[in-house]
């Protein structure tokens, strides 16, 4: 993880341009849905921005700004969905949200974390789950008769999330016994992926854990881990390499259950007919990236010696989850106006330390997903589906368990 002296060239190069808080404008459609930056959305001050943070961040690393009055909370408020990132590298590269997690990880090394943070860390630690729940029932739900293959080098991570909302792990195994995949289940040695710790800054914990994880997969012989939570697979992607070297591949089931459709491999039945919007999960999209650590020289004008290979938020998983709802017989498309690497948060990071502002930004993403007239929203992320779930409006179902849903018979026999 960049520590904030590596950092000086983003904060002291912000121009306050603005771009971190707004869509980009060539995918502007008027004002309503413009706006990015969920925090500052929400409480309309600078501080609570890209820039902000930015600034904060200087503050931070000349000595000029101390914890406390409040800092902690407006820094853990940003739901680190890293839509400064992707705006501001419209105009420039400079590692906003790098900049963040540095913040981030000043504060835990000062001792000055939310409560809420320290608490989630405790439950991981102890218990290997967010949630404190007994490490003994994560796979409570697998049906007596199931069988994995032993001997695959290919690994289901369930996550977390496994225990809250088991259909979405449960519809993962269809697609892939339905698509004749070789796969097994980790079962007691999978730990948390550590996504909470590392994105809250407590580095220490999260190396720990993050090696312990590398280790079992080198252990059990995996070459490709597929999950079906788009924040285990970010954290695998974009998190992981910034502790230790990867010798594995990270796929999502979406990128899996499209290649199957591909390939013929799955079929699916004819139902009514539904019409769908689909929310781009953070950790699926623009922070899905792969992290290549750079080291060099900055150079007049942002000039990177050696070149860096610029994480620009273009490259997230996008196509595969519009591929399967395209190939689902009855289910029509329709697009939000903030949608792949201009994707607005559902809100749900900010749960634990903000939760007024979590709400309101699941409720700012139903009324954009109700404009489209979509009766449903699609995500591919249990923590989006939990955030975009609600009273009235559209529902909102995983893509896994829709596709699942879909299955002929036969293939899930």
């Amino acid at each position: 993880m960049d520590k904030l002296s590596d950092l000086r060239f983003t904060m002291e190069s912000c121009n306050h341009c603005g771009q971190c808080k707004w869509i980009m404008p060539a995918k502007m459609h008027g004002w309503d849905f413009s706006e990015m930056c969920p925090i500052h959305a929400f409480y309309h001050f600078d501080a609570y921005s890209g820039q902000g943070l930015l600034n904060i961040a200087w503050e931070r690393l000349d000595g000029k700004l101390e914890y406390g009055d409040g800092l902690e909370d407006l820094i853990y408020s940003c739901t680190a969905c890293g839509a400064c990132d992707a705006c501001c590298k419209v105009v420039r590269d400079m590692e906003v949200l790098d900049t963040i997690y540095a913040l981030r990880a000043d504060c835990a090394e000062h001792g000055t974390l939310p409560a809420s943070l320290l608490e989630t860390a405790e439950k991981v630690q102890t218990s290997h789950n967010i949630y404190g729940l007994p490490h003994a029932e994560r796979f409570a739900w697998l049906p007596e008769d199931f069988e994995d293959d032993p001997d695959a080098d290919t690994a289901l991570f369930v996550g977390c999330s496994a225990y809250r909302q088991p259909e979405i792990a449960l519809s993962a195994i269809r697609i892939l016994k339905a698509g004749g995949v070789r796969f097994k289940l980790l079962r007691e040695d999978e730990w948390c992926c550590g996504a909470s710790l590392w994105r809250a800054g407590m580095v220490r914990e999260a190396g720990e854990l993050i090696r312990r994880n590398v280790e079992t997969f080198r252990a059990h012989g995996i070459k490709t881990v597929i999950t079906a939570c788009a924040e285990c697979f970010g954290s695998f992607r974009n998190g992981y390499p910034r502790f230790v070297e990867t010798d594995y591949e990270t796929l999502h089931i979406s990128q899996v259950a499209a290649q199957l459709l591909e390939d013929g491999k799955l079929h699916l039945r004819q139902a009514e007919p539904l019409v769908v919007t689909y929310h781009d999960p953070c950790m699926l999209g623009r922070l899905s990236e792969k992290y290549v650590h750079w080291q060099g020289e900055i150079r007049a004008y942002g000039l990177h010696v050696p070149e860096k290979q610029w994480r620009r938020g273009e490259h997230g998983v996008y196509d595969a989850p519009r591929k399967i709802l395209e190939a689902i017989p009855g289910v029509t498309l329709r697009e939000m106006v903030r949608n792949k690497e201009c994707n607005f948060c559902c809100g749900a990071p900010s749960a634990a330390t903000d939760p007024e502002l979590a709400r309101w930004t699941g409720e700012e993403r139903r009324r954009e997903a109700a404009a489209t007239g979509a009766e449903t929203i699609v995500s591919a992320c249990p923590f989006c589906r939990e955030a975009l779930d609600g009273d009235s409006g559209p529902d909102c179902v995983d893509l896994c368990v829709l596709l699942a849903r879909r299955l002929c018979e036969e293939d899930v026999q």
